[in-house]
C-alpha cells in the first residue's frame, strides 16, 4: 500500500466507493422495476428479446465489457441471470460471472505487463488513463482492493498495476475481492426480486 496515506484516508476513499456503488445497484434495481411496473412482458421482450435470450451473445457482451474496462455494469449481468436461469441457478451463474470478471482482471493486469515494457503505457497523455494512474499512484496496491469491490474501473486498475509492476501476488489476493463483490450484490438482487 502506498505509504503517504493514513489509514484513515484510505477508509474514506474505500467507503465513499463502496457508496457510489450501492447508490449505482438503487438506481438500475429503481430502473428494473419500473420497466417491469409500466411495460408489459410482450413490450419488453419486443425491445430486448433478440439479445436477452440469446445467452451466448450476452455472454461474449459481458466477456467483451469485463476485458475494456467494465464499459457495462456487471450488476445488469446479474439480473439478466436472475431472470432468465440461462447459465443455470442463479448463484452458481453469479459464480461463474465473478470468475470471468477475475480472470479479465488478470488478463488485462498481465497485458499492462506487456505493454509497459512495450511502450510505456505509464506515459499515456489520456486524461481517463491519468486520473487512474494518479490514484494508483497514491494508493497504490490498495486501489485493486477498492476496484475489486466498487464501480471503479477494475480491468482498467488491474491493466495499471500491472504496468505500474506490481507484485503479482498481492495483485491476485486483493483482487479476489472481485468475486466478493459479486455475490454481495447478486444477493442484495435477489433479495429484492423475492
Amino acid at each position: 500500500m502506498a505509504d503517504g496515506n493514513s489509514r484513515a484516508d484510505r477508509l474514506s476513499f474505500l467507503i465513499k466507493n463502496l457508496a457510489k456503488g450501492f447508490l449505482y445497484l438503487g438506481v438500475l434495481v429503481v430502473l428494473f422495476f419500473l420497466i417491469r411496473q409500466y411495460f408489459s412482458e410482450q413490450e419488453r421482450l419486443e425491445w430486448f428479446g433478440a439479445i436477452y435470450n440469446n445467452p451466448y451473445l450476452v455472454m461474449t457482451v459481458f466477456v467483451g465489457s469485463e476485458v475494456l474496462f467494465g464499459i457495462i455494469p456487471p450488476e445488469i449481468f446479474m439480473l439478466w441471470s436472475l431472470e432468465t436461469g440461462w447459465i443455470g441457478p442463479y448463484f452458481l451463474s453469479i459464480g461463474l460471472l465473478s470468475v470471468i470478471s477475475y480472470a479479465a482482471g488478470y488478463f488485462n493486469f498481465n497485458l499492462g505487463l506487456i505493454v509497459n515494457h512495450r511502450i510505456n503505457f505509464l506515459q499515456s497523455k489520456n486524461r481517463y488513463i491519468q486520473k487512474y494512474m494518479s490514484l494508483f499512484s497514491r494508493y497504490g496496491a490498495f486501489l485493486v482492493l477498492v476496484a475489486s469491490l466498487t464501480p471503479l474501473p477494475f480491468s482498467l486498475i488491474a491493466l495499471l498495476g500491472g504496468a505500474a509492476g506490481l507484485e503479482k501476488r498481492k495483485y491476485l489476493g486483493y483482487s479476489l475481492l472481485r468475486i466478493l463483490r459479486f455475490f454481495a450484490y447478486a444477493y442484495v438482487l435477489w433479495l429484492i426480486q423475492r
